[in-house]
């Protein structure tokens, strides 16, 4: 009896381990949480998934059927006739250590093999794919004084472009000061007053959106992408454990959830909502990969200039020669049949017999 409790003690603790160990990810900070998708998404086992910011714009792209992976592992489209019509990215840059409690559908750590998420391939992809349409595309970063935004729709042109221009709105009727009245924040601090602002113009672009319906009408995917530093810059100034991080964190959660629900009604389900909680990155892990100026590789057959095992132009390659012998083959076939079928008296110059030459031999 002894040693069977001692086996379920080790397996007990086993357990523990394996369930610790699989959070470890998370509690680093850097995790990416699923606030919303449609039935026919489906999402990877976060123990093990593997998503870094390298990655996500080609995952984001292939849930949203603008790029077909072979190797999508994190997100999948159950349906080939159905595809999301928004993807709404919420990046919330926060102090090391700071976790926000965010409900979500799933969650996933993810591993910053670069310093950004790169939005602007994802939107890259979609032009490619609808070259014809216009779909509405919005890049917002707030970054200290100054907004960098980056559309080419003109409903985005009220977004303000400085933290100042932001802060004006705080003082409307509607702003969301007034729907969400705070204890412990101060607008007027300068790193309260960027979140509410960061905040704010999350909100009026929402807002537009609802205000113009006719514009999500398309048959190309909206994508729409915000990178928020004002959470960080509160808990530098405040303390991470200080009654203003903690309101702001609250004001973060009912935000996102409002907004999440704003978006559900926008599209009617049909849209993708991301949250990404992560540190200022500052070290990055290094990938490593071939330059043209690097060594070359100490290969025993490199000797013998072989050509590549694969390259993408291939197919291209094999359907240029396949068809034009199809049709050189088709073309000889016709010629053939003609000088077969052809009668040299009547037809062809080479056998015929001159009207002159003919009376002389009369």
């Amino acid at each position: 009896m002894r040693s069977e409790n001692k086996m379920d003690c080790r397996r007990l603790t086993l357990s523990i381990f394996a369930v610790i160990f699989s959070f470890l990810g998370v509690l680093d900070g850097k995790v990416i949480h699923i606030k919303h998708a449609p039935s026919y998404i489906a999402f990877q086992d976060g123990s093990s998934a593997s998503l870094s910011s390298s990655s996500l714009p080609s995952e984001l792209a292939s849930a949203l059927g603008v790029k077909s992976q072979k190797n999508a592992g994190t997100f999948k489209s159950k349906s080939v006739f159905k595809r999301p019509s928004a993807n709404f990215l919420l990046t919330f840059v926060t102090s090391k250590d700071h976790e926000i409690p965010l409900n979500s559908m799933a969650s996933f750590p993810m591993d910053w093999d670069m310093p950004f998420v790169d939005v602007n391939q994802l939107m890259n992809n979609v032009q490619r794919k609808f070259l014809s349409e216009d779909p509405l595309m919005l890049n917002f970063l707030s970054d200290d004084q100054l907004f960098n935004v980056e559309t080419r729709n003109s409903i985005f042109k009220s977004v303000p472009s400085s933290l100042t221009f932001a802060k004006e709105r705080l003082l409307d009727s509607d702003s969301i000061v007034s729907h969400h009245p705070s204890v412990y924040f101060n607008s007027s601090h300068e790193a309260d007053g960027k979140l509410l602002a960061e905040l704010q113009t999350v909100q009026d672009v929402v807002s537009t959106l609802q205000n113009n319906p006719d514009s999500i009408k398309t048959k190309t995917p909206d994508l729409l992408s915000f990178t928020l530093t004002g959470l960080k810059a509160v808990g530098d100034a405040h303390g991470l454990g200080s009654k203003e991080t903690k309101e702001a964190e609250e004001l973060v959660t009912k935000t996102v959830d409002r907004l999440t629900e704003d978006l559900k009604s926008i599209y009617g389900g049909n849209v993708m909502v991301e949250v990404i909680i992560t540190p200022a990155v500052e070290h990055v892990n290094v990938r490593h990969t071939r330059s043209l100026m690097a060594a070359k590789s100490k290969n025993k057959f490199s000797h013998l200039n072989l050509a590549l095992d694969w390259h993408d132009d291939f197919p291209v390659s094999f359907n240029i020669v396949l068809w034009l012998m199809v049709l050189l083959i088709l073309l000889v076939i016709f010629i053939a049949y003609g000088v077969w079928n052809m009668n040299p008296n009547l037809e062809s110059i080479l056998y015929r017999v001159p009207q002159d030459e003919s009376k002389k031999t009369n």
